[in-house]
């Protein structure tokens, strides 16, 4: 008689399940994403989290996820002269090449002893990947950033994903993926753009200009931020003009030892922040040539 009640109510269960599945537009049900677990430590943890459908040119996206207490900071790609910028170590991933790790618009973060770059609430960085064999693969990241409150704290971390043999669809946590991935900087366009940016090895300086938006919001100053080949420190920028519509920068930059005035073209990451909106440009400065 109970075996009998139980197999009742396994035929009800199964019965419903297969109607709400048949009741939902396949568009409907969500994608899945594969999460390492969180590593924690004091002021903050952090996790790695994979979205592992395949997409059209071949890549598949994850995040670094990192959550922040409140009044504890992380730095950006190239904080300043004082920070430690997040790196990631994949080489002992199987079946998977790392390809590019990508960086939120930051804000400038004044501690009271140093001005830098970073972030002061909890932030996700975009990461692409390629898979290189088609069956089971295992992403491997040797995670290492700092965070801060009123000391810094060096936080590393392994963090480990076992992707399936087949792409599949899986948990809400792949909607964090694709915010993180939407929330980067945009490219520069026709209303907000760098226009020139030039480097004097001699005065050790640089000096961008940008096209600012017709519109900003009520107050909202618009923020330089370059990071540039390794070796290179570049101060807090200081704004020389903002006429509404155009506005100049000079940075203090320190090149590394042995870098010379006669050195080749070298590509500089430009992000611009104003408001809620935020663009990033590379441009090409010649320290051989600009004066």
């Amino acid at each position: 008689m109970f075996k009998h009640h139980l197999y009742h109510v396994y035929r009800l269960l199964t019965s419903a399940l297969l109607a709400l599945a048949a009741a939902l537009p396949l568009g409907s049900i969500p994608a899945w994403s594969l999460d390492s677990g969180w590593a924690e430590t004091e002021g903050g943890r952090m996790r790695l989290v994979v979205d592992p459908v395949v997409r059209d040119d071949g890549t598949i996206r994850g995040i670094l996820d990192v959550a922040l207490d409140p009044g504890w900071k992380t730095y950006w790609r190239d904080p300043g002269s004082a920070g430690i910028p997040p790196t990631l170590d994949f080489s002992q991933s199987q079946g998977i090449d790392f390809d590019k790790m990508e960086y939120p618009a930051p804000v400038r973060v004044d501690d009271g002893y140093s001005v830098w770059a970073g972030y002061t609430a909890p932030v996700q960085f975009p990461l692409t990947f390629r898979r290189t064999l088609s069956g089971e693969a295992r992403i491997h990241a040797q995670a290492f950033i700092g965070i801060c409150e009123k000391i810094c704290v060096p936080f590393q971390a392994e963090l480990t994903v076992e992707l399936p043999r087949n792409q599949a669809a899986g948990d809400p946590d792949s909607e964090a993926v694709h915010a993180a991935f939407a929330h980067l900087p945009e490219p520069a366009g026709v209303d907000f753009s760098i226009e020139t940016a030039s480097l004097d090895l001699n005065s050790k300086q640089l000096d961008v200009t940008a096209s600012l938006p017709a519109f900003r919001p009520l107050n909202a100053n618009a923020e330089l931020f370059v990071a540039g080949p390794q070796g290179f420190a570049f101060g807090p920028p200081k704004l020389v003009r903002d006429t509404g519509g155009v506005a100049e920068w000079t940075v203090r930059v320190d090149p590394p030892a042995g870098f010379g005035k006669n050195s080749e073209k070298m590509d500089l990451d430009v992000v611009i922040t104003l408001g809620q909106r935020a663009i990033e440009q590379r441009v090409t400065v010649n320290p051989g040539a600009d004066k």
